[in-house]
């Protein structure tokens, strides 16, 4: 169940069911002090002020859950200090470098980066950091291509013409730094995927095998196992059971492939600006993060049927963000956000298109506009069934 909340931080993380939350994401105020910002960024004691929310941020979360906190020069050291002392340096998942731009108006570093903090609960129970790579920057564009090609060769010229075409292609991509991986998906199946044959011996005791049930059987090997007759018709019935002179592989799709999640991110803040431009909302905030770049971060973490919070939701692109997800790889995540009511700085432009649509000049009321515009985009009418206003 979606939820948005209308209030303080605080008194939002106060409501929230203790360990509830699987991951958070905020883009707290830099304290930059700044007057070019749409919302208040400046607070008279910003590391007592920032290190009250997180200690309740932490309550909020599930034992296995993680945090990721967006940052900048301006605080990353002091948001880090406090973020170690809450949550324990043990607990430290790792840092993302996100790119922002190609050039920045500093006086003696051209400063073009920001940060991503990532810590756990307890560093024990957190999953593993894996995403798939169709999603990751450098490799998303060379793979859907691959892909795309093999499987119009394969409609085409039939599955052996597919098999040389990928042969070449793979012998070219791998030379490239990162994509040697690249090596072992060498074939094609009978749908024109490209998949690599990953064997199923294991390093057990030598054991026939016999399954009826497939017509599957197997002479023991002479120093290892085979897998379990559980796993060899799990992977029948799913049809990825292949042989190679007479001996069996799981099929691994290279659509499927994962890897670990990257640390230095090519996710410009451009690229947030361009996501409200198409949903027509050009201009409604200045600074909203890119919807990639969180899709990225909850990929990376967060298992299916989980609650994601955003208590700093400014324009709303975590709500965006798990809702795409959720219709592309078809999860069921709900999100939680959490935003004032305050009232819109410096940004006229803003002001008139709330006004225009119905809306009080507030920030809260650019991201309950940007939700209304992505339910009438997405065609999501599950959200307005679910989500609850408090």
């Amino acid at each position: 169940m979606h939820k948005v909340f209308i209030m303080e931080a605080l008194e939002c993380l106060k409501r929230i069911e203790k360990e509830s939350i699987q991951t958070i994401y905020i883009d707290p105020p830099y304290n930059t002090k700044s007057s070019n910002f749409e919302y208040e960024d400046a607070h008279a004691d910003y590391e007592k002020w920032i290190k009250e929310h997180l200690i309740l941020a932490k309550a909020v979360l599930k034992q296995s859950g993680c945090i990721f906190i967006s940052i900048d020069d301006n605080k990353m050291a002091e948001v880090k200090i406090i973020a170690n002392e809450i949550f324990g340096t043990r607990n430290f998942l790792g840092t993302f470098i996100t790119k922002q731009a190609t050039r920045s108006n500093a006086k003696h570093i051209n400063i073009t980066h920001e940060y991503v903090l990532s810590y756990a609960k307890n560093k024990a129970f957190a999953p593993g950091f894996k995403i798939l790579r169709t999603l990751l920057p450098i490799y998303a564009k060379p793979l859907k291509d691959l892909m795309r090609t093999i499987k119009n060769v394969f409609k085409q010229k039939g599955q052996a013409q597919a098999q040389l075409v990928l042969k070449k292609q793979i012998k070219e991509l791998s030379q490239k730094e990162h994509f040697n991986f690249l090596k072992n998906y060498n074939l094609v199946d009978e749908k024109g995927e490209i998949y690599f044959a990953k064997d199923l011996s294991t390093p057990s005791n030598p054991r026939s095998v016999a399954i009826q049930e497939i017509n599957l059987f197997l002479e023991p090997l002479k120093s290892r196992g085979w897998s379990s007759d559980e796993k060899l018709k799990e992977l029948y019935y799913q049809n990825r059971l292949i042989f190679k002179n007479n001996r069996p592989y799981e099929k691994y799709y290279l659509k499927e492939s994962q890897d670990n999640c990257l640390s230095v991110l090519d996710f410009y803040n451009r690229q947030g600006t361009k996501d409200l431009e198409k949903l027509g909302l050009k201009g409604l905030f200045k600074t909203p993060k890119p919807v990639e770049l969180i899709k990225y971060l909850l990929l990376c973490s967060t298992p299916k049927d989980s609650i994601i919070l955003d208590f700093f939701a400014g324009s709303g692109t975590t709500a965006q963000a798990v809702i795409e997800v959720n219709k592309d790889y078809y999860l069921n995540w709900s999100f939680y956000l959490c935003q004032k009511e305050e009232k819109i700085k410096n940004n006229p432009q803003a002001t008139s298109i709330l006004k225009n649509k119905g809306y009080k000049n507030t920030i809260s009321n650019i991201m309950l506009l940007r939700l209304e515009k992505i339910i009438k985009s997405h065609e999501y009418e599950i959200l307005k069934t679910k989500s609850i206003l408090f």
